[in-house]
């Protein structure tokens, strides 16, 4: 017999649709679109508007009812009385030194290990370096204010991790890295805006599609040997660049 505690298919599509909607109502708040003081639409209008269902919508509706920035009246219909919460805007790195500073200072969390894996560089990617045998796979969000906002797919060659694992624990890779700076000869970084896939979806809670910022970071040891790989995706009002355009 299932277990009552795991929920079924449609349930957990329909509370990943929630979400997602919660989060466009919540982008129409913070951006004017539905104003503060203003009446929004009905549930039967969002219902067709968005082509989900009348429950989708109250629980995205109710989502925010919960944060403060709706309130709902029988007769009255449903208004906006705040604003939401603006998220910080974290300077993205440029820099592994900045890197290091970044990785000390959020909130991660670890989803996944795994061995015996290989990174997935993309085809026609520039030069990373030599190939090792094997690397560890780790799966990371990273969470300011109990809200994720980035999402790591991180890869070390396999022979150094036995030397930071009990680091890991703690802290981020690139943190990890850095406790012995000998171990770094080469990094590099690239940026981009990249669709969020199905993975980037579930654990940022965002629709398929949804522009993310993409840092692929790779680094190599003195011998050439590709050590770190990381694809990196921030939700993009999270993150901000500074660049000194005379340099």
């Amino acid at each position: 017999m299932p277990s009552n505690s795991t929920a079924s298919a449609p349930q957990q599509g329909r509370d990943k649709l929630h979400l997602q909607l919660a989060r466009l109502f919540r982008s129409k708040v913070s951006t004017g679109a539905w104003p503060v003081g203003s009446a929004i639409p009905t549930v039967q209008e969002l219902e067709a508007l968005h082509g989900v269902s009348r429950t989708t919508v109250r629980m995205a509706l109710g989502a925010l009812v919960a944060e403060g920035l709706l309130l709902t009246r029988k007769r009255g219909g449903t208004r906006v009385i705040a604003a939401p919460y603006k998220p910080p805007s974290f300077l993205l790195p440029t820099s592994w030194k900045e890197l290091v500073a970044f990785g000390a200072h959020i909130g991660q969390i670890t989803l996944h290990t795994g061995r015996d894996c290989l990174p997935p560089i993309p085809e026609g990617f520039p030069d990373v370096g030599r190939m090792a045998p094997a690397y560890v796979h780790l799966l990371r969000v990273y969470d300011h204010d109990a809200a994720r906002f980035c999402l790591s797919q991180l890869y070390l060659e396999q022979e150094l991790f036995p030397e930071i694992e009990a680091q890991l624990e703690r802290s981020s890779l690139a943190v990890a890295l850095s406790s012995d700076p000998s171990r770094i000869a080469v990094a590099r970084q690239h940026l981009s805006v990249a669709p969020a896939d199905e993975l980037a979806a579930e654990h940022l809670g965002v629709a398929l599609g949804t522009p993310l910022m993409q840092a692929l970071r790779w680094a190599c040891n003195a011998d050439g040997l590709l050590i770190y790989w990381a694809r990196v995706r921030f939700l993009s009002e999270y993150v901000h660049m500074e660049m000194d355009l005379l340099k």
